[in-house]
């Protein structure tokens, strides 16, 4: 008869483990034990892998620290939603700062400035801004534009072709483009000298 080899764990040990999200590795780091030993047992116990290429105690150090998911991520080299989604499984609260107060958007806007640059003012992204712009029930301010109609039809008259205006303008030849065609002005072909 061939004895049966004792376990170095109990499958409670392992069992406790594995629901504080540790992974094989972890476990049997914790128990002293081989991984292959600890992925066995699980697999036997019928439980679910905690893939996680989070190291628990790691994760733990970076969010005491008071890193968001982002910063959290970043150290440890994977995706935002995996940190996302390790914090919601150990039922832990977001460590989200704001990237500014109300009060910056409001002074900012009060000074008629437009999402976009509010957004270059604070260093963020114009759907941001929008987003809070919104929360805070304000109206977007116009984007203010670079010139007139009768500025681009003078120099339309003029006989200038997109880029020309534009360089007088001191806009991109796009945005010339849009206008131009808005306004219902044919194209000017580029003069020779």
């Amino acid at each position: 008869m061939v004895g049966h080899r004792r376990l170095p764990f109990t499958d409670k040990q392992l069992i406790a483990l594995h629901k504080e999200g540790l992974n094989d590795r972890e476990i049997a780091e914790k128990l002293g034990a081989n991984r292959r030993t600890v992925q066995g047992r699980r697999s036997k116990l019928g439980i679910e892998s905690n893939k996680s290429p989070i190291s628990h105690q790691r994760f733990l150090e970076l969010y005491e620290r008071g890193l968001n998911d982002p910063e959290i991520a970043n150290a440890l080299g994977v995706t935002d939603g995996t940190v996302y989604r390790y914090r919601k499984r150990h039922n832990l609260a977001s460590n989200w700062k704001p990237l500014f107060t109300d009060q910056q958007l409001l002074t900012l806007y009060e000074k008629g400035l437009n999402d976009r640059e509010i957004a270059d003012e604070l260093g963020v992204h114009t759907p941001t801004v929008k987003h809070h712009r919104r929360r805070l029930g304000l109206k977007a301010h116009d984007r203010k534009r670079l010139f007139t109609d009768q500025q681009l039809i003078a120099l339309h008259e003029e006989g200038m072709n997109d880029r020309e205006k534009a360089d007088k303008l001191g806009a991109s030849e796009s945005v010339v483009f849009y206008h131009r065609k808005r306004l219902g002005l044919k194209s000017t072909r580029v003069r020779k000298f």
